[in-house]
């Protein structure tokens, strides 16, 4: 039977030392080694992980070889589960209702100093997700520090909840609010505009992709290689930065929206010779 730390690592979480507490512990990732990218709650027998760069959800861990309590009959958890997601959406749309509009250090440190968003009485940064199918309706929250630490509104639903940025005749498919932001500056710097689509995870991203049929992807370049995958598992044109640990906002800061334009052409240039 795998045990926790072996099961952890396995999914991409960096943990040096698995604290069985029942709590939830931020931890950094394989992707992003210097960033608490991760999370992980273990009491000992079950508990859970989620890399959000990998992770659209929280993927269960529970050790067969230990006792347990019995389980409950399949409805009634699928009720329990319809439950808490829908507990979340409510407190959701009491978050984003209750926010002022906003700048945001945050934003100030992604290139943004002009921007606005949503800034919640705590002072972090909110992120409404909405339902790919039905964008009108809202399932959870991010939030986002000044440090860039972000984090899902506990019980909200993450699969198939994206977040958009603008209007145009094109959709584009990103990781990250800030990634977004980026792409966005390039196709206006293009006199251009698109519909950027915040997937808020590779692995979410490669499942909102089929609602989003003609698309392009920008990927961050993960040292795990999850961007990428997510994109060529996608099916659509894609692109990302050629340095490893980049995505498109470290690499407007570093060479200029210039270079994200480049990005976009490249993008660009294979749906070219994905339609031939």
């Amino acid at each position: 039977m795998i045990d926790f730390a072996t099961f952890a690592r396995d999914h991409g979480l960096v943990i040096r030392h698995v604290i069985a507490d029942g709590r939830v512990h931020r931890v950094p990732t394989v992707g992003h080694p210097r960033k608490r990218n991760g999370a992980y709650l273990f009491d000992g027998r079950s508990g859970w992980v989620q890399a959000w760069d990998l992770h659209a959800e929280a993927i269960p861990f529970r050790d067969s070889a230990k006792p347990t309590r019995p389980v409950m009959p399949a409805k009634r958890v699928v009720d329990k589960s319809k439950a808490v997601r829908a507990a979340a959406a409510a407190k959701a749309r009491e978050i984003v209702e209750r926010c002022a509009y906003a700048g945001h250090p945050y934003l100030v440190r992604k290139g943004f100093p002009q921007e606005c968003g949503l800034v919640d009485t705590d002072g972090r940064l909110v992120l409404p997700m909405r339902k790919a199918t039905r964008y009108e309706e809202i399932v959870s929250v991010q939030h986002i520090g000044e440090d860039g630490t972000k984090r899902f509104l506990a019980g909200g639903a993450a699969k198939d909840a994206v977040h958009h940025i603008g209007r145009g005749p094109l959709d584009i498919l990103v990781e990250g609010y800030a990634t977004g932001l980026s792409v966005r500056a390039a196709m206006r710097a293009m006199y251009q505009q698109a519909r950027v689509v915040v997937c808020f995870s590779a692995g979410n991203l490669a499942s909102v992709a089929r609602f989003y049929k003609r698309a392009r992807v920008i990927a961050d370049h993960d040292a795990s290689g999850a961007g990428e995958a997510a994109a060529r598992k996608t099916g659509l044109p894609w692109a990302m930065p050629s340095d490893v640990g980049m995505d498109a906002n470290d690499l407007m800061l570093h060479d200029g929206v210039g270079a994200v334009c480049d990005l976009l052409d490249l993008a660009q240039g294979k749906e070219a010779s994905h339609a031939a």
